[in-house]
């Protein structure tokens, strides 16, 4: 018998690993943060919402770029040959303005990180309530009440409502900050002056004091400034009654009175008075970092 031929061992790979020092293994690096905690900024919007229209305007820390960001404005205008149907079923719709917003902003934050103020309907006090006009105010509470809704049903549950003059007094002091002698009663916030700067009648004067504030405070940049928010404020087209068509913008060489200002201007202040009631509680203090 021919014998077996053993054959030949072949090297085991823990001899060769024998003569190559092995490299220390490295410590395994931490995993992100989840996007839903972290603190991506914030959005602080305010909205003036009517039978007309739904005005709203923004401002944000972005907190990736470490910049303040806005004003950003945005407006859905309605004239009376719109359905009143139709109008409210677009109020349901407002998280797209709050969408619309952001993109202006450059921002995209959850929805626990953006503060919203509305101003109330109407005010609970007055002679407004005492007028008698039921269909206008359950008009003007649904479109409300639809606008809110909507706004409910995509989570943005930071928000607040508030009075006009809550806003009002906002306006009044920092004019009178400014140099000027204003407060919140009828006597000092009507002021037939600027009658001849709008184009309004007396009894519509005192609602120009956003837009008089607005390019007082933010149109010559000191308030810009010191909140670090880049934009400029637009001057926009006062609005004028249209027997067909309701409020609309002022067409360009109309001589028709005024009977207020754009209402991006009320928003404005909404929103600016909600930013420093948040400062002051130091609520943003924590998403700014």
């Amino acid at each position: 018998m021919t014998a077996v031929k053993k054959r030949a061992k072949i090297p085991q790979k823990s001899s060769v690993r024998e003569t190559r020092p092995l490299a220390k293994a490295k410590a395994k690096g931490k995993l992100p943060q989840p996007h839903s905690l972290r603190n991506h900024g914030w959005v602080v919007a305010g909205f003036d919402t009517s039978l007309s229209s739904l005005a709203g305007a923004a401002i944000a820390y972005n907190q990736v770029t470490k910049k303040f960001k806005g004003p950003a404005f945005v407006i859905q205008r309605w004239s009376k040959e719109i359905p009143y149907l139709d109008r409210l079923g677009q109020a349901t719709r407002s998280h797209e303005l709050l969408l619309d917003l952001q993109a202006q902003l450059g921002i995209s934050v959850r929805t626990d990180e953006v503060f919203i103020a509305q101003e109330e309907p109407f005010p609970p006090h007055g002679a407004f309530m005492k007028g008698g006009a039921s269909g206008f105010l359950k008009q003007q509470a649904e479109i409300s009440g639809a606008f809110v809704g909507g706004l409910m049903r995509y989570g943005f549950k930071e928000f607040w409502q508030m009075n006009n003059n809550t806003w009002r007094k906002t306006i009044a002091d920092m004019l009178s900050e400014n140099g000027r002698d204003i407060t919140t009663h009828h006597s000092k916030w009507k002021d037939p002056s600027l009658c001849a700067v709008y184009n309004c009648a007396p009894k519509d004067s005192g609602k120009f004091r956003s837009k008089q504030w607005a390019f007082d405070m933010f149109g010559a940049g000191p308030l810009l400034a010191q909140l670090h928010f880049p934009e400029e404020i637009p001057n926009w087209p006062d609005i004028i009654e249209s027997g067909k068509l309701g409020k609309i913008p002022r067409p360009e060489g109309s001589n028709a009175k005024a009977v207020q200002p754009d209402d991006r201007y009320d928003a404005l202040a909404v929103m600016l008075t909600l930013y420093l009631d948040l400062q002051d509680r130091g609520t943003l203090a924590g998403l700014t970092k």
